[in-house]
């Protein structure tokens, strides 16, 4: 279980949930990660046989079965009678595997803060580090994903937006982060091919490769990395979360070396790895 800041998901949502009960008409479900009404263990949910596939269905038991986990649509939700009617029919492939995916960051989000709880020293419940911490880096984000690799890139200044934390607190909390986050990057590489006969050829080589490295704001998981290989050959590494964003910095850096090259009539290629 995941905890929510809602007691109830919302209509649209797609959500986790845990096949109970199974009748000739009716899937039950638990929905895991919403507590419910306060008699409840945590939110229940029903699926008709109607929504659970677009085909007709002989044997509903085909189609899910005890215990299984499964990714459902929110349809209608009546918070006030616990009442949430779901759909398996209208989730797509792509929607289920985002959601999976979803799920999975939040799952770890949710044990960055319970390492942070079992710290030594550290006297704070599950449910005090969501309150403090947890809910509110949410906000500032629209998926767990986001606010697990924000908190990679930029734990420091995320943290010191909040109220109410100790600077010990904060300290355990970037030391978990960084021992157990991870992001993936994707690498753009190749060789450029840059010369200048003039005087100061060397000058306009450093200014042209610099000036191509500044062109965004270098981290770990965004960065442009130029090496000599043998005059007049560079390498240039470009690293991203995202491939399409690397494509952008790698092309916007080609741009500023190309036009130093034109400016000064250099002589300027690039072959890609």
């Amino acid at each position: 279980m995941v905890k929510s800041k809602t007691k109830f998901p919302k209509d649209g949502e797609f959500v986790i949930a845990k096949v109970t009960e199974i009748q000739n008409q009716y899937v039950y479900v638990d929905l895991i990660d919403f507590e419910g009404l306060d008699s409840e263990e945590c939110a229940r949910g029903m699926i008709h046989v109607s929504e659970i596939s677009s085909r007709w269905i002989k044997n509903i038991r085909n189609y899910v079965r005890i215990g299984q986990r499964v990714i459902l649509r929110v349809l209608r939700v009546d918070t006030n009678k616990g009442h949430v009617d779901l759909s398996l029919r209208r989730v797509n492939s792509a929607q289920r595997e985002n959601r999976l995916k979803e799920w999975k960051y939040a799952v770890k989000f949710e044990i960055l803060l319970q390492f942070l709880t079992e710290t030594e020293g550290i006297d704070m419940t599950l449910d005090k580090a969501y309150e403090l911490i947890g809910f509110p880096i949410l906000d500032y984000f629209n998926t767990y994903q986001e606010a697990i690799e924000g908190l990679k890139e930029n734990g420091e200044e995320l943290l010191s937006e909040l109220d109410n934390i100790s600077e010990e607190v904060k300290s355990v909390l970037l030391k978990i982060i960084d021992e157990n986050v991870k992001i993936s990057t994707v690498s753009i590489s190749g060789k450029v091919k840059l010369s200048f006969t003039t005087e100061n050829g060397i000058d306009l080589i450093r200014e042209s490769l610099l000036e191509a490295l500044k062109i965004i704001e270098r981290k770990q998981t965004r960065n442009i990395n130029i090496n000599y290989i043998a005059a007049p050959f560079y390498r240039l590494e470009v690293i991203s979360k995202d491939y399409l964003d690397a494509e952008n910095i790698l092309s916007d850096a080609l741009d500023v070396i190309e036009r130093n090259a034109e400016k000064y009539n250099g002589s300027f290629s690039f072959e890609r790895d």
